[in-house]
């Protein structure tokens, strides 16, 4: 359990910009070293000792885990035959290693009530902090938002959105979706204020995701709200209240960026749509021409002028760099990339609906929790590149580990794992009328 707080640290750590901020502590070691760096490396340092005195046995890697490592290792060499440098081990590091090393210590942790528990309180603590803080820097006091470095015009990108502490609305509207969904699952159980509190705290997060003026997070919370209506567990009534809510909403008039009497947010900035249009066609032409190995990890930024389309005036230039995770991989390592790439989404999602068919009560939910989860880092990954989303990465990784766990326990008997497995053992009595677990439907 010690492991798990401390990735709740990490996945708070995450939550800050630290370059060009002011914000935390950075020691400049060749490469920067930032507080979220120094907790993963408390984190790596607590598994390894845990590992040695026995406290914990590593799972295996599985095919997902398997997949990220080779993405992990096609993208190292990628950096050191044909890539930019230092500039690049960042990513090497956000998206492939710290990822692949939180998912092997969720999935090694043994599946527990508490271990889902505990998972749930991170995110909700998350939830609460990102909510609450959004809701002040849009409507004030602004005395009351924290960090200060939010409110600074030359910190950060999307400035005159709601950012968050992530200093972009991007990485705010995907955060919040998830901490959407856990209290979501936290709704169907808590009692009493706690429940009049999730509710405010729900209001918060769908208040603060409509503020961040972000298509890709508005797609991915009706997305979710949509599968939550419609799936069989005790969330989908609330789904559908919200919904409704939703719906009055926007046939008033009242959200202005998704009103029907009005230019909605899909019809404004175009500018934007321009911009992603020429930067998805060019990225397509440079892994086209570079089939197999890419034009090497990182150098997206160098090498697209050889394969710019020119096709509107006022898109002049990428030098933002990519904004497809995909296509970007495409681009940069090839087919030799992608392909774990796209192998590890569909593990992930095979994995997620096993648990979901098979288990009962809260795995059955948070395993539907993490489907949704991923279902919304597609969507966000086909606008932004995550590669530089730690915080995404991170969450998709400890969410698919817990998830792994989860389906590893289901497949051993209940003396061993230490669980009731739901549709897996029942209590029956023998012929002396002595009771005994036998495989049925549930256990006691």
């Amino acid at each position: 359990m010690k492991l798990l707080k401390w990735i709740a640290v990490l996945l708070f750590a995450e939550c800050f910009m630290y370059k060009d901020s002011g914000f935390g502590m950075s020691l400049d070691m060749g490469l920067t070293v930032t507080p979220d760096r120094l907790v993963f490396v408390i984190i790596f340092m607590l598994a390894v000792w845990s590992l040695m005195s026995r406290t914990l046995r590593l799972s295996g890697l599985g095919k997902g885990g398997a997949w990220t490592l080779v993405l992990a290792l096609v993208s190292t060499v990628s950096v050191f035959a044909m890539g930019r440098g230092s500039g690049d081990y960042y990513r090497l590091f956000d998206f492939h290693y710290s990822p692949l090393v939180i998912f092997l210590i969720a999935k090694s942790i043994p599946h527990a009530h508490k271990k889902l528990e505990s998972a749930c309180l991170t995110f909700l603590a998350l939830g609460a902090f990102l909510a609450i803080n959004g809701v002040f820097e849009r409507y004030g006091p602004h005395a009351l938002v924290w960090p200060q470095y939010i409110l600074n015009p030359e910190v950060g990108i999307q400035f005159g959105r709601t950012r968050g502490s992530f200093a972009s609305s991007e990485a705010l509207g995907a955060a919040l979706v998830v901490t959407f969904l856990f209290y979501s699952l936290y709704s169907t159980r808590a009692k009493g204020l706690w429940r009049y509190g999730t509710y405010v705290i729900m209001a918060a997060t769908a208040v603060v995701i409509y503020a961040a003026n972000q298509r890709a997070a508005w797609m991915s919370l009706a997305l979710c709200l949509g599968f939550l209506a419609m799936a069989r567990t005790r969330m989908r009534w609330g789904a559908r209240s919200i919904v409704a809510v939703g719906l009055l909403v926007v046939l008033s008039g009242a959200a202005s960026h998704l009103s029907i009497w009005e230019r909605s947010l899909f019809e404004k900035r175009q500018q934007t749509v321009r911009e992603r249009y020429v930067n998805n066609l060019t990225t397509l032409d440079m892994g086209i021409n570079n089939p197999i190995f890419g034009v090497g990890y990182g150098n997206f930024k160098t090498e697209w002028p050889k394969y710019f389309h020119p096709i509107y005036e006022d898109v002049v230039d990428l030098t933002d760099g990519n904004h497809n995770t995909f296509l970007g991989l495409f681009a940069e390592v090839g087919l030799v990339g992608l392909t774990p790439f796209l192998l590890i989404l569909y593990q992930m999602f095979r994995v997620g609906l096993r648990v979901y068919r098979k288990a009962e009560g809260f795995e059955r939910e948070f395993a539907l929790v993490f489907l949704l989860a991923a279902a919304s880092y597609v969507i966000g990954a086909n606008f932004s590149d995550y590669r530089n989303a730690q915080f995404c990465n991170t969450t998709l990784f400890f969410l698919f580990g817990i998830v792994a766990s989860i389906e590893a326990s289901m497949r051993l008997p209940a003396q061993r794992s230490g669980v009731s497995h739901p549709r897996l053992w029942t209590l029956t009595r023998d012929v002396q009328g002595t009771a005994v677990l036998r495989p049925g439907e549930s256990g006691p």
